[in-house]
């Protein structure tokens, strides 16, 4: 099928997911996986194969950019030292475990391709485990630490990974020359990619001063870097993933100087679109492949496949279970980075962190880079039932894992977290006082009476906000029940311009430019007056 026509296909049958998952009560992982599962049986669609090195540069870079640039720091910071334990030690765990336990289940699987597998399943996916849990939540603190985690091991990972892979094709293993490349990888990747981070942002803001702040050019600029940061890396013979990770981290304790309230929405909206499609696309592929990949390892036993995947699942969680619940008991005993309570670990939340496990995207795209053949032209040893079970680990987890967290969040109670709400209720309160004695001070040189009774008018509207969140809580219900009313009667009054102004054009009064001039001030206004009612 040609490219143009497939990749329509497979926006179309993200689109398709994205739409049926609010009829059914699959998470949309799992939803899109069954889509192209679907989509497979159509003409065409059945023998998709992707390109490796294609699938890596295309999907990874914006993926873990994306990931990175929205990870708070400072909950990013405070997770740290947890994170590292579960980010570095778990995945080297993983990777000896793995390699070790399937070399000896399944003996034709040399020991470099098993570890090259245990590098693969070994990083979690934040994405797939947060849009499994959406109707229930996980609390924000273990939130914080799956997003870590998931940042950090896909990074981890993914350059044992590539040290795996380099020694499945060449046959050799070196513990100490895997340690030397390791460092040689990581400590260059992370190097360029703070560099080019640093670089793109003053050619930003060099454009900025220069009148070029479009709001357009600049949220490009942000969807190039990881592409650059990638394969700057990967020139320079680093790690370009741990280039992209180390971009994005960097760029998110970064403020581009003199860039627009605008162009800061529109960099949200276009990396929001983004971050679906591409994640979407990658279920969507999973489910497409898996017909390809079940004929890949048709001389195995259905039994025996049904084995190696439950093996491996099975393997996984035993070793994160106990490796989360003796690193915290460890962390709490030695008051290494404790920041629990004085009691010791929770164990619900430690039964939360050990189960939200789901393997996804990156896994995905790992396994299909795998290449076909090694340097010196023979195929890749056991390929097939690598991917097969690379995929099959995906499966497991999405509904072994995630399907049951929200049941396992309600049972264990865990669902309501204060912290966060607070925390914003404060900071409200704290920029609506900013806003008062910015007003008195304008206020204070004003002469014309108008002027001045409308910055009385504004200053008691900001009171007024502080009241809200710090007043008595039945005023403050009271007073929630007017705001509310009033902004329902805005977007009443927008609602009732909306429709004359469609009259209008339907009555050639005016043409489309008026139209779409005038609604998109509509648009802004409802906006605002909406945000304004959800979390007022």
């Amino acid at each position: 099928m040609p490219p143009i026509d497939l990749s329509l296909l497979l926006l179309l049958a993200v689109a398709v997911g994205g739409a049926l998952v609010h009829w059914t009560p699959l998470p949309l992982p799992i939803l899109l996986v069954v889509v192209g599962v679907l989509a497979s049986l159509l003409p065409g669609l059945n023998g998709i194969v992707i390109d490796p090195e294609l699938f890596l540069l295309l999907f990874i870079p914006p993926i873990l950019f994306a990931d990175a640039w929205v990870l708070p720091r400072r909950d990013f910071v405070s997770t740290l030292k947890p994170v590292l334990l579960l980010a570095l030690g778990l995945v080297v765990l993983t990777v000896v475990a793995v390699g070790y336990v399937m070399h000896w289940l399944i003996p034709a699987m040399p020991l470099a391709v098993a570890f090259t597998l245990g590098a693969i399943v070994s990083p979690t996916d934040a994405v797939a485990t947060v849009a499994t849990t959406q109707t229930l939540p996980l609390p924000a603190r273990i939130v914080h630490i799956v997003n870590a985690e998931s940042l950090l091991n896909d990074a981890s990972g993914l350059v044992a990974f590539k040290l795996a892979v380099a020694a499945a094709a060449s046959g050799l293993f070196s513990s100490a020359t895997v340690a030397e490349d390791f460092l040689h990888l990581a400590g260059g990747g992370v190097i360029i990619g703070i560099l080019f981070e640093w670089l793109g942002r003053e050619l930003r803001q060099n454009l900025i001063r220069l009148r070029a702040g479009d709001p357009v050019l600049q949220t490009l600029l942000t969807v190039l870097m990881p592409y650059g940061a990638y394969l700057a890396a990967e020139a320079l013979h680093v790690s370009g993933i741990l280039a992209v990770v180390a971009a994005g981290l960097w760029a998110s304790g970064q403020e581009v100087k003199g860039l627009t309230a605008d162009a800061r929405r529109h960099a949200r909206e276009v990396w929001r679109m983004l971050s679906y499609v591409l994640n979407g696309l990658v279920f969507v592929l999973l489910g497409l492949q898996l017909r390809r990949m079940l004929t890949g390892v048709d001389h195995y036993a259905p039994l025996a496949l049904a084995l190696y995947a439950v093996a491996l699942w099975a393997l996984l969680m035993v070793l994160r279970i106990v490796w989360v619940w003796i690193s915290a008991h460890l962390r709490f005993r030695l008051g290494w980075g404790w920041s629990g309570s004085a009691a010791g670990p929770d164990p619900k939340r430690l039964l939360l962190v050990s189960w939200a496990a789901v393997r996804g995207s990156i896994t995905l795209a790992t396994a299909l880079s795998v290449p076909a053949m090694v340097a010196a032209g023979t195929p890749f040893p056991e390929r097939d039932l690598l991917v097969f079970l690379a995929a099959a680990t995906i499966i497991l987890t999405l509904t072994l894992n995630g399907i049951p967290l929200p049941w396992l969040i309600r049972k264990l109670g865990m669902n309501s977290d204060q912290d966060d709400v607070e925390e914003e209720r404060t900071a409200r309160a704290e920029v609506a006082r900013a806003a008062i004695a910015a007003v008195a001070l304008v206020a204070s040189e004003l002469a014309d009476a108008e002027d001045r009774a409308f910055a009385e008018q504004l200053s008691r509207r900001y009171a007024g906000k502080v009241e809200l969140l710090e007043g008595d809580p039945q005023d403050a219900s009271l007073r929630a029940t007017h705001i509310a009313l009033r902004r329902r009667l805005r977007l009443a009054a927008i609602g009732a311009e909306r429709q004359r102004l469609r009259e209008l054009r339907a009555n050639d009064t005016i043409n489309d430019e008026t139209l779409r001039l005038i609604e998109s001030e509509l648009d802004e206004r409802e906006l605002v007056s909406s945000i304004s009612a959800e979390r007022g």
